[in-house]
């Protein structure tokens, strides 16, 4: 189905937009911190976004597509400019935000309902982001004295890495070509 692949294509462009974004900002963070610990989670998290973003360009081929300029760019690059030098995420540009959240929303569904290996391969992504936003959100209540400090850093589960190495081998197999899609031969 012509519409749903071209949604999905959207909805991976956005995400790897967002993914190198946290990767730019994360990594600058890490280069003002003095806190090795707070310095060694934040270079994780960056090199992790990185790694999505390569990801999702390499799944964007792989169906067929090219990354390229995305309805997140111009936020995020006013975002980046300003966010270096501060400690936290707003919500200030949600409003700006809302048609690229729509487009990832649909992306993944679209990938749900017409390609099962891209919505796994999505629903791989999205659990390492939680431990990124979870350890983000507990180290910085720690941080301002909301919970006691911990030496904890965003690791993956051993589970997590075993799924990201079982889905390099299917991501890197001779097959020439993931799909098909509904509706297509």
């Amino acid at each position: 189905m012509p519409d749903a692949r071209a949604e999905i294509l959207e909805g991976l462009n956005v995400f790897r937009a967002l993914e190198a974004f946290g990767a730019a900002l994360y990594a600058a963070w890490a280069a003002d911190e003095p806190e090795a610990r707070l310095r060694a989670g934040h270079l994780i998290i960056a090199e992790r976004e990185a790694n999505h973003a390569r990801l999702l360009a390499e799944r964007m081929r792989a169906l067929g597509g090219t990354p390229g300029p995305a309805c997140v760019d111009a936020v995020l690059a006013e975002q980046l400019a300003e966010l270096k030098g501060v400690k936290g995420f707003s919500m200030r540009d949600a409003g700006r935000m809302t048609g690229c959240q729509q487009a990832l929303d649909r992306g993944r569904e679209a990938a749900k309902e017409h390609d099962p290996a891209t919505y796994a391969f999505l629903a791989q992504l999205y659990s390492e982001e939680k431990v990124s936003g979870s350890w983000y959100r507990h180290t910085y209540s720690e941080v301002i004295g909301k919970r006691p400090i911990t030496d904890s850093l965003p690791i993956l589960d051993p589970a997590q890495v075993v799924r990201r190495a079982a889905g390099v081998d299917q991501r890197t197999s001779n097959s020439p070509r993931i799909g098909p899609f509904v509706g297509e031969s």
